[in-house]
């Protein structure tokens, strides 16, 4: 083996040593960095409680978050890095902040205490996700919320019940909307999470979750073709926010939908009809969008069980404000 040959393998292994060397030291800062980016931030409890007097005369007080409620409705609402979350209310920035930094989450929050604007600004700089998010000085019933796939919220009672119709309106279908502390009347939560917050200030704390349901109160119309044959359905909703029950028509006969569910823009239901000379259970799942459902239909009582591909056509709409529900019931400010 010539002396070339044998310092050109030598000089070609250094060199492959050399990169993987670079190489092991990038992924160990990438990975250092990943972990970094990772680390729980700890806001201060007292952290924006020298600009609380700024707050004394709006409609909502300024009470600090503790981090364990705060981590607590991050996971509650599933907050991923495809998130876009609000919070209505933000205070010192930490619901926003954390979403970020930790879940990686674009948002922005709202304030009325310009000082706490401020600081939640200060503190998205320190905590590296200035980017991420914004802080803005602003009323939340002027707040457009539509790009929002989590809401956030610590106001009151009445304030919700005042909100709870713009929420509903601007909202896409599947939408979150979590709560400390205070609900929002006749509008059911879809999860509820009560904790034990002696440590902090008092005996607990409640966080609730609704899921923004999509608009189903009307007549929907598809046709299904079956053993040789069209039949027809018309299918009548009522709607009281994600609660759903219908009526449907086929061939004459009237029939009462069961099991029914709405989940954001997901519907379930199941109704039973003659097909032929035999009653035919038929369970409906699909996605809501606008007008359209796209979905499948699974027959039973057939001699095979079958899927069919199921399209439902919205043919008339309740009128949006009998959907909306502004006010229900013994709810503060009027009723239904």
């Amino acid at each position: 083996m010539s002396a070339n040959l044998i310092k050109s393998i030598f000089n070609r292994r250094n060199a492959f040593i050399f990169a993987t060397l670079v190489l092991s030291v990038w992924m160990a800062a990438a990975s250092y960095s990943a972990v970094k980016s990772k680390e729980k931030i700890n806001f201060s409890e007292t952290s924006g409680q020298e600009f609380e007097n700024e707050s004394e005369d709006l409609d909502v007080p300024y009470v600090t978050t503790p981090m364990a409620v705060v981590h607590t409705l991050l996971k509650l609402g599933s907050v991923g890095p495809d998130d876009f979350l609000i919070d209505l209310g933000s205070g010192d920035g930490r619901i926003v902040i954390t979403a970020a930094k930790e879940y990686g989450a674009r948002g922005f929050g709202v304030d009325l205490n310009e000082k706490l604007v401020n600081l939640s600004r200060k503190y998205a700089i320190e905590e590296g996700v200035a980017k991420q998010t914004d802080f803005f000085v602003k009323d939340i019933f002027q707040t457009g919320i539509q790009s929002a796939t989590i809401v956030t919220m610590y106001l009151l009672n009445e304030i919700n019940l005042e909100m709870r119709p713009k929420l509903l309106k601007e909202l896409k279908p599947g939408t979150r909307i979590i709560s400390h502390d205070f609900h929002m009347g006749s509008w059911r939560p879809d999860k509820m999470v009560v904790l034990d917050m002696r440590k902090y200030y008092r005996g607990d704390t409640v966080l609730y979750l609704w899921t923004v349901p999509a608009k189903m109160a009307g007549q929907w119309q598809w046709q299904l073709f079956f053993q040789g044959e069209y039949q027809d359905f018309d299918l009548e909703i009522v709607q009281y926010f994600q609660d759903i029950r219908g009526e449907a028509y086929n061939q004459n006969q009237k029939l009462f939908i069961f099991d029914s569910v709405l989940a954001g823009d997901r519907i379930r239901f199941s109704l039973v009809s003659e097909i032929g000379d035999r009653m035919v259970r038929q369970d409906y799942s699909g996605r809501v969008q606008g007008d359209i459902i796209d979905g499948i239909v699974q027959l039973s009582g057939t001699v095979e069980p079958t899927t069919l591909k199921w399209r439902a056509r919205c043919a008339w709409r309740m009128p949006a404000p009998e959907y909306l529900q502004i006010m229900g019931p013994n709810e503060a400010g009027g009723s239904e």
